[in-house]
């Protein structure tokens, strides 16, 4: 568990936890490219447990959410968890119109988040 300064999101840890809180509005051209890359390196380190904070994202392109996608399936592979918290009203409707809450654990807050893991 290291800290490393990214781009596309602030990272810190909470007990053994993985919190990512993204740091733009909108998450859409050259800036999924680099979340993309950014999230590859960061899943390199072998984290087991994140929390995706998206309270800050307004949109997202299909490229952003391919990333939390691949993300999903990465973790689910080596038996990781991963909670999306925060999603704001225009990213609760695409995810509702694309049926990603059936793929993604959801909370409205990292704490509620945190509540679940520690169970």
């Amino acid at each position: 568990m290291t800290e490393k300064d990214y781009k596309t999101f602030a990272l810190n840890y909470r007990n053994d936890v993985a919190v990512l809180k993204l740091q733009s509005r909108r998450i859409y051209m050259q800036l999924s490219e680099d979340f993309r890359e950014e999230i590859n390196q960061f899943l390199n380190s072998g984290e087991s447990k994140v929390i995706v904070d998206l309270s800050n994202v307004h949109v997202m392109n299909s490229t952003g959410l391919g990333v939390l996608i691949a993300m999903q399936s990465r973790l689910e592979s080596t038996k990781g968890k991963l909670f999306l918290v925060g999603l704001q009203p225009l990213m609760q409707e695409i995810f509702s119109r694309m049926k990603l809450e059936m793929l993604f654990k959801t909370k409205p807050s990292v704490e509620q988040a945190l509540q679940y893991l520690q169970k």
